[in-house]
């Protein structure tokens, strides 16, 4: 399947992962909308984008847990473009290295809002816009995070719920055609001698779903090893 002149929408788009995917979807000649909070960080994003690629892009600010904020970006989007192909949202885990069970109610629900809440009104909200549902893509990819950090503090029950939440939507939108994916890093992730991470199964697995390979399951949580 050709990715040109197709438009996908990359929240979180300024983390590593979110940068690396928005780059290679814009070199497969897609429209790349980048969504965040790092205004900055997605200037400069999509300055490199416009430079190396011909596809139509744009930054909207965009926070994942506020529904004004994804009622905005359907306006940005109807601006410019006349459909949209696909969503993925990039979650960014974050917490206090500590027990799950130390963790405060304002830390808990924080992450949870943001994460969960976040995810169900960017799918919500933006599912009208997915108007050709034979290509349409729902992807929900977590970032790796360290063994310490996954076995001990939210990292783990944050991404469980995006799993459980991926798995009744893509039974939801079954029907009407339309995929949904999780993709989830298990560990050990650790940094590499360079000092970077490698998101190359990640990012290989995202382009091949958008793609529309047929060995993916769709529903389904994708582990990343």
């Amino acid at each position: 399947m050709n990715l040109k002149e197709k438009t996908y929408v990359v929240s979180d788009a300024a983390t590593p992962l979110g940068r690396e995917l928005s780059m290679h979807l814009a070199q497969e000649g897609a429209n790349v909308i980048l969504a965040g909070v790092d205004y900055a960080e997605l200037e400069n994003l999509f300055e490199g984008l416009k430079q190396s690629s011909e596809g139509t892009h744009k930054v909207v600010f965009l926070e994942q847990a506020k529904e004004i904020d994804w009622v905005a970006t359907v306006e940005e989007i109807q601006q410019d473009y006349n459909t949209l192909n696909g969503i993925v949202l990039v979650h960014r885990i974050f917490t206090e290295n500590r027990s799950v069970y130390d963790v405060s109610f304002d830390e808990f629900n924080q992450v949870m809002y943001e994460h969960v809440w976040g995810t169900y009104l960017g799918i919500r909200t933006l599912r009208p816009m997915l108007k050709d549902e034979s290509d349409a893509k729902i992807i929900n990819v977590i970032e790796p995070s360290f063994e310490d950090v996954f076995e001990r503090n939210l990292y783990y029950t944050v991404t469980g719920a995006i799993e459980a939440l991926t798995h009744s939507t893509a039974a939801e939108l079954r029907r009407e055609d339309v995929d949904v994916y999780a993709l989830s890093y298990r560990p050990s992730i650790r940094y590499e001698e360079s000092g970077g991470r490698s998101y190359h199964e990640a990012l290989s697995t995202i382009m091949a779903i958008l793609y529309g390979e047929e060995n993916i399951p769709n529903g389904e949580t994708i582990i990343i090893n």
